[in-house]
């Protein structure tokens, strides 16, 4: 699949496409971060995911021939992707049917991952879906250690976890008490990484020297 791919690059604040778009081609991304964004019926923009490399966005253009896009991807920092066009997939998926399954397969992970951030807005407290958000986009920012900052705004962790700002702005001010971040302008710093996967009530990260059983 990634022979059959042209590399593309977009820099800081550029559309890879907008929301209503026709959805003719996927993107992997290798280098840099992209924001998926949607807008609500009374016109606001809503951060529902940051996808970093290795990560995929698009996919559904692919599955399902002659379907627009669903949200607005835009480069958050200067990006590199792969980019493989649906004609360029149909190819593909004559040749080696399998590359077909593994499209399905990407799909049906975006609704695995989407309908467990459904069941979290339902059941998970604010303050412990913020944690979450906090310690899952450390991964793209240098993991889930100490000094990890997160360039985005009290607002962008409100769309992410599916909260009000406010609200937001109220658990994180509670995480920063409680030592396990700190926040300054436009962001959120990791200070205690593993007081903050408590709050986030996550499992412990293993070690090589842990038991397996």
């Amino acid at each position: 699949m990634l022979d059959a791919c042209r590399t593309c690059h977009f820099s800081k604040g550029q559309r890879l496409f907008s929301e209503g778009d026709p959805g003719d081609s996927l993107y992997v991304v290798e280098t840099g971060r992209l924001a998926v964004e949607v807008r609500t019926e009374t016109g606001d923009v809503v951060m529902l995911d940051v996808v970093g490399p290795g990560g995929v966005v698009g996919e559904v253009a692919l599955v399902l021939p002659g379907a627009t896009r669903t949200a607005t991807v835009l480069a958050l920092d200067d990006v590199t992707v792969r980019m493989l066009t649906s004609d360029a997939f149909d190819e593909l998926c004559r040749e080696h049917p399998p590359v077909a399954v593994a499209a399905s397969q990407l799909l049906a992970e975006r609704v695995e991952r989407l309908t467990h951030h459904l069941v979290e807005a339902l059941y998970v407290s604010v303050d412990r879906r913020v944690a979450r958000r906090i310690w899952t986009l450390a991964a793209l920012h240098g993991g889930p250690v100490p000094g990890t900052e997160l360039p985005l705004t009290q607002q962008d962790i409100a769309d992410l976890a599916g909260a009000t700002r406010p609200t937001v702005n109220q658990s994180l001010k509670k995480l920063e008490a409680q030592g396990a971040v700190t926040l300054f302008r436009g962001g959120v710093r990791i200070a205690d990484a593993e007081l903050l996967r408590r709050r986030a009530a996550l499992p412990a990260l293993r070690t090589d020297n842990a038991p397996t059983g």
